[in-house]
């Protein structure tokens, strides 16, 4: 990969567009079950009419080189859109997800990948506090709106959730100029932040907050649900079901191709050769629960076996470690993030994998650890609620276990029995290679938003 920074160049002339496309016409399956919508979209079309290269603009606040979810899902998006012809702009922070800070900060402006990424200059207090991340968002929106002022260069505005609010950029973008706006719902806010008891439901700010949001929402062109759960509660919201599309978000190509553990060197590197491993692999964040975690790993402190390892960052990675230190749990290990590349030998590192997320957060906030581990082919270990985007996938492949929040027993035997028994959680690895490979890959999910986009844009 090569990236050429240039930060004082102007923007690229304008693609031709041409007049006379023919959009593809649209499935609705909107109201299908999970099962048969799944089926449909498996199907090939056949001679899809040829879609007019489009103009495409995405604000986000974290982009690559950043390792935030966002950011990779991101990043994989538009260079899939750049490579098949389009004209790709983001717009992002200076910053960094983890660090919190503008030192070492990238370019204003460089060209990677054939996308342009112009970069804001955003403070960058990071975690430090609700007030500073507070800081962090809305100096993100202010610098983000000469950007939006230039809609009508653009045929289309793809605004994500990080920070909350930024639809309302695409919003008015759709005022100012031609530009349609796609709001990709990574996740629902203030609807996290009611869930967590952050804001109260009878307090006016987080009303008029919640008001905001669903401005935004009802005047999207097209609002990008990542699950069934999710949708349903755009529906609640009265977002018009023929505006709502559901794409899941995906794995990574890193892993495509997974290494066995005897070829895996982190595992010679950090002295695990014999042990079983139970990963948290990412953000350990506020929607996520650890509670459950926290006392497997101390009931089991004294299985030579087992060993917990949290790679990556986030609010609650301290909480982590502090519970480590106050335990004296030598079954726990915590470290930061591997770099992208290193992917395919950190995720099969691990014999399983965590995923947790707080109760009543089904459809608000969609943990996307599952696919990766999809790719890596090994068990994935959800603790969170029973009916939620996570818990029916790994049900429908037959892929981990499903353990219900506050089930600290649960998770403990369920440790115990994959321990005991390899092969149990080999055949778990192994269901789930199938259905990554039809329907949570970068390849499938970036072709079905390409396909979404030429539909609902190029027209």
């Amino acid at each position: 990969m090569t990236s050429t920074a240039n930060p004082s160049a102007a923007a690229p002339p304008e693609l031709p567009v041409s007049a006379d496309a023919t959009p593809p016409v649209r499935r609705s399956h909107h109201e299908a079950e999970p099962s048969r919508r799944l089926a449909a979209e498996q199907k090939p079309a056949s001679h899809p009419p040829k879609s007019r290269a489009l103009k495409l603009l995405f604000i986000n606040q974290y982009y690559w080189p950043d390792s935030a979810a966002t950011a990779q899902m991101l990043t994989d998006l538009c260079q899939h859109l750049a490579r098949h012809g389009h004209e790709v702009h983001v717009v992002s922070s200076r910053g960094e997800y983890d660090a919190g800070s503008t030192k070492g900060m990238t370019p204003a402006y460089e060209r990677h990948e054939s996308v342009h990424i112009h970069r804001v200059r955003a403070t960058g207090f990071g975690k430090r506090g609700f007030i500073a991340q507070a800081a962090d968002f809305l100096s993100f929106h202010i610098l983000c709106v000469p950007h939006a002022l230039k809609a009508r260069n653009y045929d289309a505005i793809i605004t994500l959730t990080t920070p909350p609010l930024v639809g309302l950029l695409g919003v008015m973008g759709r005022m100012l100029g031609r530009a349609k706006h796609v709001n990709w719902v990574m996740d629902l806010h203030p609807d996290v932040e009611f869930e967590l008891g952050v804001f109260s439901r009878k307090k006016i700010v987080p009303r008029l907050l919640d008001m905001v949001n669903k401005f935004e929402l009802r005047r999207a062109h097209v609002c990008v649900a990542l699950g069934d759960y999710m949708r349903h509660r755009l529906l609640d919201k009265k977002i018009p079901s023929e505006r709502i599309e559901v794409l899941p978000v995906w794995g990574h190509d890193h892993v495509s191709d997974p290494v066995e553990q005897a070829q895996n060197p982190l595992r010679a590197e950090m002295g695990l050769q014999g042990k079983f491993v139970v990963m948290y692999s990412g953000n350990a964040g506020m929607i996520h629960t650890f509670d459950e975690v926290c006392a497997a790993a101390l009931a089991l402190r004294d299985d030579p076996r087992i060993v917990f390892l949290f790679i990556g960052g986030g609010r609650r990675i301290q909480e982590i470690k502090q519970f480590q230190q106050q335990h004296d749990l030598p079954n726990v290990r915590v470290m930061g993030y591997f770099p992208r590349e290193r992917l395919n030998h950190s995720l099969t590192l691990a014999d399983a994998h965590l995923i947790t997320l707080r109760p009543g957060l089904a459809g608000v906030s969609i943990p996307c650890k599952l696919y990766g581990i999809m790719a890596a082919r090994r068990p994935a270990l959800f603790v969170g609620p029973d009916k939620c985007e996570t818990a029916d996938a790994i049900r429908a492949a037959d892929c981990g276990r499903v353990i219900p929040n506050g089930d600290s027993d649960g998770l403990v035997a369920t440790l115990r029995e994959l321990a005991s028994n390899p092969e149990i959680g080999q055949r778990l690895g192994a269901n789930a290679r199938r259905p990554f490979e039809q329907s949570y890959n970068a390849a499938v999910c970036c072709n079905k938003w390409r396909e979404l986009l030429e539909r609902r844009v190029g027209v």
